[in-house]
């Protein structure tokens, strides 16, 4: 059985302000050209574009061989 609402993002969000809080955690800014030119995105974005050809080699560094925090 599914429930209507997904309340894990509810809970994730409440230990993300927790964490803010009482932990002082500090986030680090979001890449977002990193997940702009992800395959899947552009593909996505562009996959009803009749000249676009989806090209499956990455132009970015894999993420388990980059350093963080970036």
């Amino acid at each position: 059985m599914m429930p209507s609402f997904d309340y894990s993002i509810v809970e994730c969000t409440a230990e993300l302000i927790y964490n803010r809080t009482f932990l002082a955690q500090e986030d680090h800014k979001l890449e977002e050209d990193y997940y702009k030119n992800m395959i899947n995105v552009l593909y996505h974005k562009n996959h009803f574009k009749k000249d676009f050809e989806l090209n499956c080699t990455p132009s970015y560094q894999p993420w388990n061989s980059r350093k963080y925090p970036v």
